[in-house]
């Protein structure tokens, strides 16, 4: 323990005036809060939406539902594979005997440029064959280290709750949905340089609290948004079940048009969450009484400006009752996999997917493992 402090202290003061902190995804849209399981399958979900996570991807999924489901405590970690190389190297660290200033500066040089992720969430839920109501909860920061003096922050927690119903038409041909959702965000979003971490200093270093500059919650934000989402549902035939799937998030955009005060302060609002139209299209080759294969494919996100590489996803999954699901495939260009294991009480999620940090999809790959626990009910 008396080795750890010191080290700790080091990298502190190296994070603060060498590194950069940033948002998941590294500014690009998170259009909805994104699922375990959906994760797995290359996030190609849209036209699967065949439990829960229907509440957050297409609302027309739940017409679909055939009984009722309910998880209220399915607690959700996720860590990036850097990260969990930087804490072994860490842990080493502590226990060498070798010079520990240096040992401190080599490993945040070893860093430089990469990206280091954690997360938690939760998604408790109701949900019935046409109607549903949930939460989407996620807190989320991302370090990146950098040799300029500047530090990027923007971290903090987002809030996701939608009421959803559903209903099917054309002999449960079509189905056609909405949800209408609150939205809360909140924390730092904020490139600070070395005169802002001055001035802050400063300030707390002011016993009588006259100090005029910039404080802390100056650059805090947060607010409160309502929006709504559509979904649909088509399957034209029976045999391979071909099913195309739409949904517009945030339709006509959602503005965090309430504030968050603070003691005497308001915290600036976060920016507008622009609407997201997003396709699908799945097939089920294979369909018995006791197993099934699944694939498909989307398109996120397709009204707004940034590459269609890291908009496509695809997806496969292999059922067996619904004791056990294996999934794979391609999150904007990287390969992804993983599994649920139901056994009632307990239900087990886990994935491993990446990010793109880079405008391209195949330049800066960020790999990570989520996983999640259903306890009862």
């Amino acid at each position: 323990m008396k080795k750890l402090i010191p080290i700790l202290g080091l990298i502190v003061q190296a994070t603060f005036s060498q590194t950069t902190w940033a948002a998941t995804n590294q500014g690009q849209n998170r259009w909805t809060h994104f699922g375990v399981r959906p994760l797995a399958m290359g996030n190609a979900f849209v036209a699967i939406v065949d439990d829960f996570n229907a509440l957050f991807y297409n609302p027309a999924g739940l017409a679909r539902l055939k009984e009722w489901d309910g998880e209220f405590f399915n607690p959700a970690f996720e860590i990036s594979s850097n990260t969990t190389d930087f804490i072994n190297d860490l842990t080493d660290l502590t226990q060498g005997s070798a010079s520990q200033t240096t040992a401190v500066l080599d490993l945040i040089e070893a860093n430089t440029g990469q990206n280091h992720h954690i997360a938690f969430g939760l998604t408790p839920h109701l949900v019935f064959p046409g109607f549903g109501i949930g939460l989407g909860a996620h807190l989320d920061a991302s370090l990146t280290f950098h040799r300029d003096p500047s530090a990027f922050i923007n971290f903090g927690p987002e809030l996701i709750l939608p009421i959803s119903y559903a209903t099917n038409f054309l002999e449960d041909r079509l189905s056609v949905g909405f949800s209408l959702k609150a939205r809360v965000k909140g924390g730092v979003n904020h490139e600070f340089t070395i005169q802002d971490l001055e001035a802050l200093k400063s300030n707390a270093d002011e016993a009588d609290g006259a100090a005029s500059g910039p404080k802390i919650e100056d650059f805090v934000e947060g607010g409160f948004g309502y929006g709504a989402d559509l979904g649909i549902l088509f399957t034209p035939m029976d045999p391979l079940e071909p099913t195309f799937g739409l949904s517009i998030t945030d339709f006509g955009g959602t503005s965090y048009s309430t504030q968050i005060d603070v003691g005497d302060a308001a915290l600036s609002t976060p920016d507008d969450v622009l609407p997201s139209v997003n396709v699908g299209l799945s097939l089920k080759p294979i369909k018995t009484d006791v197993m099934y294969l699944t694939t498909a494919i989307d398109m996120h996100s397709i009204n707004q400006p940034f590459d269609y590489t890291k908009k496509l996803n695809l997806g496969l999954e292999l059922g067996y009752g619904s004791l056990i699901k294996l999934q794979t495939g391609l999150h904007q260009g990287y390969l992804s996999a993983g599994f649920q294991i139901d056994v009632g009480l307990l239900a087990l999620r886990f994935a491993t997917y990446s990010e793109e940090l880079g405008n391209v999809a195949g330049k800066i790959e960020d790999r990570r493992y989520l996983l999640q626990i259903k306890l009862l009910i």
